[in-house]
């Protein structure tokens, strides 16, 4: 990634198990590393519609849960390809239903999504 773009991370935020954990492992990552994203933003939270959020954005991280894939069909659906597009159930994560998130959960999905955006 250019070290000059911008990044943002946007996760599907949920009420799942995967749903919050993509929650917080964006806020764990830009805890560690408040210089490697700009800005999370929640998808279940947004101020503005999607299309006005995503306006002058330089690289996007788009961040599911699950394979509902709420997220990226939300920017597909606006015609926006993420950069980098992680799914937790495909980085080991299993989805448990609401169950509390974990802490080793947030540590393999901060890990892999820090890793994919320093490639």
């Amino acid at each position: 990634m250019d070290d000059e773009k911008s990044v943002t991370l946007l996760t599907c935020s949920g009420i799942s198990h995967t749903g919050k954990l993509t929650t917080q492992a964006a806020h764990a990552l830009r805890q560690r590393n408040p210089s490697l994203i700009a800005r999370h933003l929640k998808l279940t939270a947004l101020h503005h519609a999607l299309e006005k959020e995503m306006e002058g954005e330089d690289y996007l991280v788009v961040v599911d849960g699950c394979e509902e894939c709420c997220a990226k069909k939300r920017t597909e659906g606006i015609g926006i390809d993420p950069d980098i597009y992680i799914v937790a159930t495909r980085e080991g994560i299993v989805k448990r239903g609401l169950e509390e998130v974990r802490y080793d959960e947030i540590e393999t999905l901060s890990q892999a999504i820090s890793q994919k955006i320093k490639k």
